[in-house]
């Protein structure tokens, strides 16, 4: 699925997240109580794509902020 020609909806419910992600719904879920993944967005049952993938990125190491500055990179990886 390449973004660029994604027609998916952005904000997703806990079984299509769980699919997006490739795991089960209850993997998902358990993600979701141990905050590996983001909670659903406030007053609904449906989570942004968009920070799914923000989270994946953190956990797998990728760059969060391209933009970043250098002491602000050094600040979050050094916070205690």
């Amino acid at each position: 699925m390449s973004p660029a020609n994604d027609n998916s909806p952005r904000l997703i419910g806990r079984k299509e997240a769980a699919e997006y992600l490739g795991i089960a719904e209850s993997t998902f879920s358990m993600w979701v109580a141990t905050l590996k993944m983001p909670q659903p967005i406030a007053g609904t049952r449906r989570w942004d794509r968009k920070a799914i993938d923000a989270r994946l990125d953190e956990l797998s190491g990728l760059s969060v902020n391209d933009n970043e500055d250098p002491y602000e990179k050094w600040m979050r990886e050094n916070a205690s």
